[in-house]
């Protein structure tokens, strides 16, 4: 299972995750962060358009800017999605379309809520879907919905935003996603890790914490 990290800034992704697997936000890009990626130096680039938190926000994706994109990096993305429509699963699709008349080659988002049948048709003619829409349900009802998919419909799946440590080790993932690495100083293994009353974890850099997260994700993945 490969790992993406997800969310990062321009200096960290400088200046700890060089070498890793990342996404980027389409939605979200500025110039700093496109030159970075143009760059190059990162192990796989991943690129979401950002659809979801775009349609929170309220702001507009234009699907020809998303593709012109797609099509001026393809040296430097690896793979990238499609761009969604929030609950209309009819508009997703017909952009997957348009996406792929430009002769390009998005990967589907299955999101949960979806029909199953949506599903079906996917697994027909993709190698890899993303599962979306598991932010912010709970763990127990990602728990069984995961339990459905990977049961009743086996297939290559990319996890949108999976950080939990009990859904990474139960299901077989080609690969995930996440923004949890951002939380490692508050994670219990760390302050656990204490010597009487004294917590090594405070004495270390946000650097030297954001660190041990990305070493903790990939071999957690590598693991599986």
């Amino acid at each position: 299972m490969n790992v993406y990290f997800a969310g990062a800034n321009n200096y960290l992704l400088r200046d700890v995750f060089r070498g890793a697997n990342i996404m980027v936000s389409y939605a979200w890009l500025d110039r700093a962060l496109e030159k970075t990626i143009r760059e190059g130096g990162f192990s796989s680039v991943m690129l979401d358009s950002g659809a979801f938190s775009a349609f929170r926000s309220g702001v507009g994706i234009d699907i020809v800017e998303y593709c012109d994109f797609i099509e001026h990096n393809l040296d430097r993305v690896d793979l990238y999605f499609n761009l969604d429509v929030i609950g209309d699963v009819a508009a997703s699709k017909a952009n997957l379309r348009f996406m792929e008349v430009k002769g390009l080659s998005p990967i589907p988002v299955f999101h949960h809520g979806e029909e199953l049948d949506v599903l079906e048709e996917m697994r027909d003619g993709y190698p890899l879907i993303g599962l979306g829409g598991m932010v912010p349900r709970s763990r127990r009802r990602m728990f069984d919905w995961l339990s459905e998919i990977f049961g009743r419909y086996p297939h290559k799946y990319h996890g949108l935003g999976i950080g939990d440590v009990s859904l990474i080790s139960t299901f077989p993932f080609e690969s995930i996603d996440n923004t949890s690495w951002k939380f490692i100083s508050r994670r219990k293994a760390l302050k656990s890790r204490s010597c009487g009353s004294l917590d090594w974890s405070e004495f270390l850099t946000r650097k030297e914490l954001l660190t041990i997260s990305r070493k903790f994700y990939e071999r957690l993945c590598a693991a599986q």
